[in-house]
C-alpha cells in the first residue's frame, strides 16, 4: 500500500472498495407499505439502529435491515448524512444501488452541503462516481466541484448549542466521573448518548469552565470515523455538558482486563483503527496533540469490538505546524504517568510525537496481555523510562515486526520516531502478509 492510499485511509477511515461490496442487489424487498408501518411504530430507534451499523462499516448489517424495512432508505445522522453519503464515503456500492432503485434521493445534502457524489469524488470511488452519475447524481456543496464552495461550519457559529431541555436527564446512568464532572448514559432525541455533564459546584469555577469551553471549540472541529463523535455541547445555560455518541463496547482498558493479551492480527487490527484517528489529528498544519493517549481513552464502538475510536480530549492542544520537528514549550507532566512520553515528564520541549510513544505503551499492553511496568507505581514507571528504560516484551506474543515497531515508537528521541501515517503503512503490511500466509 502506497503512502497516498494510506492517508486516504486515514482520511476516510479505510472504508472499503468495490472488493468490500455486500450482496446483490437484486434480492427482492418487502413491500413498502410492511416498513411504513414498522417504521411509523419505531422510528427513532430504527433510524439510530440501522446508522449506527453504518457508522460501523457494516454493510452487511445496513443491507439486512433495508431488506426489512425499505422505508429507512433516506435516514439521516446527527451530521444531516443519508445512507447515501456512507455508500459514498465508504465505496459500498451493491448497497449504493440498493438505494437508489429503492427511491432514495441521489442529491441529499448534509451539514456541510454535500452530496454523495461530492464524497465520492474526494474519495475517489471511481465505481460510485460512475453509479451516481448514471442515476443523475450532482458534485455540490463544500466539496463539490460543480458549485459555489461553501465555507466550512466554524464554532463560533455555535451550530452545536444544543437546549438542555432536549436532554433527557431523568432516567439517566452515571458511566463515569472526573474532578470537575461526571458522564452520564442519557437520551437526546432518542438517541442514545454520552453526556460530559460540569459538576454544579465547579460551574463558577474559572478555570475549569475555560478547559471545558476550549474541549468544546476543539471537538467541534473534528469529523472522522475513528475521532469519537461531538453531536453539540451545552455551553449557555447550567449545568454545562458535552454531548457525545455513546460507545457501547466500553473502554479499550476494561476490554484489555478481561480479555488479557491479544492475537498479534487482532492486536494489529485494534492498532490500525488508533493511528488512523491520530493520524487524522496530526494532519499538518493544524495539528492536535492528544496528551493523554491512553487505553482508557480508547473506546469501542460496540460489544463486538469491531470499531475503536480516539475519545477525550480534555487535555489535548491544537498548534501550527510549521515543520515536522518543531517543538513547543507545553505543559510539563501533562497525561497519565504509565504511557507519558519522557520528554513530557521531564518538562522538556515536545511536539506531536509525544502521542506515538502513548500509542507504543498501548500496542505493548494488548501485546503483553497487562500494562507497562505492572509492579511500580505509575510515577516509578515514568521514572523508569525517563531514565532509559524500556519493558521486555514476550517474544511469543510480538512478532518481529511488531517488536520493531513497538521499539520505533518509544525511541528516546522523539524525532526518530515515526508518524502515524508511516505506522499505517507498516501495519496495513503485517495485515496484509498475514492474510496471505493464513
Amino acid at each position: 500500500m502506497s503512502s497516498e492510499e494510506v492517508r486516504s485511509a486515514a482520511d476516510a477511515g479505510g472504508g472499503a472498495g468495490r472488493s468490500g461490496n455486500v450482496a446483490s442487489s437484486s434480492v427482492a424487498p418487502p413491500p413498502l407499505s410492511s416498513g411504513k408501518q414498522k417504521q411509523k411504530a419505531t422510528g427513532v430507534n430504527r433510524t439510530w439502529f440501522i446508522m449506527s451499523k453504518a457508522h460501523q462499516n457494516d454493510p452487511g448489517s445496513v443491507l439486512k435491515l433495508l431488506q426489512k424495512d425499505p422505508s429507512l432508505v433516506d435516514s439521516r445522522d446527527y451530521d444531516n448524512r443519508t445512507l447515501l453519503h456512507m455508500a459514498a464515503i465508504y465505496g459500498w456500492t451493491d448497497l449504493a444501488m440498493f438505494l437508489l432503485d429503492h427511491g432514495a434521493d441521489v442529491n441529499p445534502q448534509n451539514r456541510w452541503n454535500n452530496t454523495p457524489l461530492a464524497d465520492a469524488e474526494r474519495g475517489r470511488k471511481r465505481s460510485i462516481i460512475e453509479l451516481l452519475k448514471s442515476y443523475g447524481g450532482l458534485s455540490l456543496g463544500h466539496e463539490g466541484s460543480h458549485s459555489e464552495p461553501i465555507p466550512p461550519l466554524l464554532p463560533n457559529k455555535r451550530y452545536w448549542e444544543i437546549d438542555p431541555s432536549e436532554v433527557e436527564l431523568s432516567s439517566s446512568k452515571i458511566i463515569g466521573k472526573g474532578s470537575f464532572g461526571e458522564i452520564l448514559k442519557a437520551y437526546w432525541h432518542g438517541t442514545c448518548v454520552a453526556v460530559k455533564r460540569i459538576l454544579p459546584s465547579y460551574s463558577g469555577d474559572e478555570r475549569v469552565i475555560r478547559e471545558f469551553r476550549h474541549e468544546v471549540d476543539l471537538l467541534a472541529k473534528l469529523r472522522h470515523p475513528n475521532i469519537v463523535q461531538f453531536l453539540g455541547a451545552v455551553t449557555e445555560k447550567t449545568p454545562l455538558m458535552i454531548i457525545t455518541e455513546y460507545m457501547e463496547g466500553g473502554d479499550l482498558y476494561q476490554f484489555l482486563r478481561k480479555k488479557g493479551n491479544l492475537s498479534p492480527s487482532r492486536a494489529i487490527k485494534f492498532a490500525i483503527d488508533i493511528a488512523r484517528g491520530m493520524a487524522y489529528l496530526h494532519n499538518e498544519p493544524d495539528v492536535i496533540v492528544h496528551r493523554d493517549l491512553k487505553p482508557s481513552n480508547v473506546l469501542l464502538v460496540n460489544s463486538n469490538a469491531g470499531h475503536l475510536k480516539v475519545g477525550d480530549f480534555g487535555l489535548s492542544k491544537s498548534i501550527r505546524v510549521g515543520n515536522s520537528n518543531d517543538v513547543y514549550r507545553m505543559t510539563g507532566e501533562t497525561g497519565s504517568c504509565r504511557y507519558m512520553a519522557p520528554e513530557v515528564f521531564l518538562h522538556r520541549r515536545y511536539n506531536k510525537r509525544v502521542d506515538v510513544f502513548s500509542f507504543a505503551m498501548i500496542l505493548y499492553q494488548m501485546l503483553q496481555g497487562y500494562t507497562p511496568y505492572p509492579l511500580n507505581s505509575a510515577y516509578e514507571a515514568t521514572t523508569l523510562v525517563s531514565e532509559g528504560h524500556r519493558p521486555s516484551m514476550n517474544s511469543q506474543a510480538f512478532t518481529p515486526e511488531l517488536q520493531d515497531l513497538v521499539k520505533n515508537c518509544w525511541a528516546a528521541d522523539m524525532n526518530a520516531r515515526p508518524s502515524f501515517l508511516d505506522i499505517l503503512q507498516r501495519l496495513e503490511e503485517m495485515k496484509n502478509n498475514m492474510k496471505k500466509s493464513a
